[in-house]
């Protein structure tokens, strides 16, 4: 029941503020019905929340909304709303926007404490969603009366909208995704990617409204009309996912599954030739974008970018390396003395026969693996992600000719005790001062 509410009560404050703020800016006249209609699915939408979080805590909607900062922050967004439509459009319009800038309040940015950027940024966003997705209704209304002059204005407030929307959900979707592993790697990153293609197709409406149909008033009249209502569902569709995420666990708190056999990585620039191999490959994959963005000729484009982009991308290869599924994985918690304790007696269980007791790969089996074991007392241990090693741990590794070179120990060992031997290795290599991008030092 949570997440019905929820968007209810967004939709109905989009549309509320949208409205007026239209009515405000255009100088349109929203006809009282959709307003009336905008505010009774905000206070429906408010009231079913608050039932639905007093279920969920054990007591009932008053004591939430007197000891809870989310009850406090729906009761006032419900006051302002309510007030809001009784007050001159200007005025009204402003305490509107403050309600629907207060949804931020229930925000991730909010919950985290101390992430206030997140939080403007959140704000910000839902005033351009409010700005844009809200004043759609009331613009198919004023073209419904014949009032075309409305739609060029209302193109000028959506670009504006358009833009704080557009910054504050990239802002965002970086910070809460958890970078380039948590957006692809993570069902966050996931649903962010379907509200990114929402907003790709609703821009891509605006777009075809403002280049296209509007200057063609009133002989487009109807298509638009038509091309609005499709682009309003597709701003109920973002809403929910946008509902939806707002329960998620952001990617930056989530442990990602790398979904590639390669992952980026630029130690390759340390070393000069490679460094001019990927200068080279950067240059002819500029040359590319360049010849798509002057092509006078779309042929001549068509034959210009897969050419340099074939001569461009080879060389680029070495920003790749090898990835898992768990790469970017981290340990849960920080190496404790306790952690790293316990990994010595696991090493020495499953782990000395192979790499030998001092670590450096001479263990009594050695001689008969297919490849040496590596030595973990050397820097190239750093060079590796603990969510790489936690892969060895748990899948194994294989020899170039296929054949086991280290075995798996999922089976014999639990995650729990496969961090703890990535402690004792890392904590024992005498090269921890090259530990930088690693939380173990």
């Amino acid at each position: 029941m949570l997440l019905p509410a929820r968007l209810l009560a967004d939709i109905g404050m989009m549309a509320l503020f949208g409205a007026l703020l239209f009515d405000a800016a255009i100088g349109g006249r929203t006809p009282r019905p959709v307003r009336h209609a905008a505010l009774a699915a905000t206070l429906l939408g408010i009231a079913a929340w608050l039932a639905a979080a007093a279920m969920d805590l054990g007591g009932d909607v008053l004591d939430v909304m007197a000891a809870t900062l989310f009850g406090k922050v729906l009761a006032a967004q419900a006051v302002l709303l309510t007030i809001a439509t009784l007050l001159p459009r200007r005025i009204g319009a402003t305490m509107a926007g403050l309600a629907v800038a207060a949804g931020a309040l229930h925000g991730h940015g909010m919950a985290m404490g101390d992430a206030p950027d997140l939080v403007i940024a959140q704000a910000l966003h839902l005033l351009g969603a409010g700005a844009w997705l809200g004043g759609l209704v009331p613009l198919a209304c004023a073209l419904a009366e014949g009032r075309d002059a409305a739609a060029a204005r209302f193109g000028r407030l959506a670009t504006i909208a358009v833009i704080l929307l557009a910054a504050s959900a990239a802002w965002q979707g970086w910070r809460l995704g958890g970078g380039l592993p948590g957006l692809l790697g993570t069902g966050y990153g996931g649903m962010l990617g379907a509200k990114l293609a929402l907003m790709a197709a609703l821009l891509a409406f605006a777009s075809r409204h403002r280049w296209r149909l509007v200057p063609a008033l009133p002989a487009t009249r109807p298509a638009l009309i038509r091309s609005i209502a499709t682009q309003a569902a597709l701003g109920l569709a973002a809403l929910a996912v946008a509902a939806v995420l707002a329960d998620m666990e952001p990617g930056m708190h989530a442990q990602p599954t790398w979904p590639f056999p390669w992952r980026p990585d630029a130690a390759a620039l340390d070393d000069p030739d490679l460094r001019a191999e990927i200068i080279t490959g950067t240059a002819w994959c500029a040359l590319a974008i360049l010849a798509l963005a002057t092509a006078l000729r779309w042929r001549i484009a068509l034959l210009a970018v897969p050419f340099a982009l074939w001569l461009g991308l080879p060389h680029l290869s070495p920003l790749l390396v090898e990835a898992y599924p768990t790469s970017y994985r981290t340990e849960p918690s920080d190496p404790t003395p306790a952690s790293r304790a316990r990994g010595a007696v696991l090493y020495a269980q499953h782990c000395t026969a192979c790499h030998g007791a001092n670590g450096t790969g001479d263990g009594p089996q050695a001689a008969n693996l297919p490849i040496p074991p590596a030595d973990l007392t050397e820097p190239h241990l750093w060079e590796h992600l603990d969510g790489e090693l936690f892969w060895w741990l748990t899948a194994g590794m294989r020899a170039p000719d296929g054949s086991l070179a280290m075995p798996g120990f999922a089976a014999a060992l639990s995650e729990a005790d496969r961090w703890a031997v990535i402690d004792y290795i890392r904590a024992r290599n005498p090269h921890g001062h090259l530990a930088a991008g690693h939380r173990h030092n």
